[in-house]
């Protein structure tokens, strides 16, 4: 049975109003305790994500030295080989104009730093491209180093690389220690310096033959895009 007092609110009509207000409290503070919970939980997983680039190199899902590669003969690339201190993988396409470029710097550090015990790959991230028109590209600008059709991107993936002609130095073991541009000669696309001011992969290679961190672990490269898949 109502009390008298309640029976008197409800015939005045206030009851009504009572419980509106009553209802819409209640409403506002679920709504609230909800948006304090979802903050909550958007500020944990900031803090727990992953960033790439972070000022120092990550370590990738899976060495980069576990990975089975084969070169464009079909033979297993074993990245280090006997003695070897540091692997470079030059993530290259046959038809990007950066790459090409490049090749030549690419040559004389070859030159310098393969007695010096550093073996160097040209990955080639194109899926599409024949090895036929592998042979035809390393042959016309005078590549020598073991060619890997990354084909299904399983180096691509493992370190990272995003453009070309972007490169990767890895330790013994498979740890990272460098991915990057091979210097800083371009700018941004179509703009490109005079010269080098920072000449990252020597820097890096310097330091890894040497027992000693590297000092720039990762710099933004300028590119062509590495597609996401295959």
């Amino acid at each position: 049975m109502n009390p008298p007092r309640v029976i008197w609110l409800r015939q005045s009509g206030l009851w009504a109003k009572v419980e509106h207000r009553i209802v819409d409290f209640m409403r506002k503070d679920v709504r609230s305790t909800l948006l304090r919970l979802v903050s909550c939980v958007l500020m944990i997983l900031a803090v727990l994500a992953p960033t790439r680039r972070s000022g120092a190199a990550q370590t990738p899902p899976a060495m980069a030295s576990d990975i089975t590669s084969r070169d464009i003969d079909g033979h297993r690339v074993d990245l280090f080989g006997q003695g070897i201190r540091a692997a470079v993988l030059f993530f290259v396409t046959n038809d990007c104009p950066i790459t090409n470029s490049y090749i030549p710097e690419m040559n004389r550090i070859v030159a310098e730093y393969g007695p010096r015990k550093a073996a160097f790959y040209a990955v080639y991230t194109d899926p599409t491209v024949s090895v036929r028109e592998i042979r035809s590209h390393a042959r016309e600008f005078d590549l020598h180093i073991p060619l890997i059709p990354d084909t299904a991107h399983l180096l691509v993936h493992r370190v990272g690389a995003t453009v070309t002609p972007e490169v990767a130095v890895l330790e013994p073991g498979g740890k990272l220690a460098y991915l990057g541009p091979i210097d800083d000669l371009y700018v941004d696309f179509g703009k490109r310096r005079a010269t080098p001011t920072q000449r990252y992969l020597r820097q890096a290679l310097d330091a890894v033959l040497s027992g000693k961190p590297v000092a720039v672990p990762n710099a933004n490269p300028i590119g062509c895009f590495i597609s996401a898949e295959p």
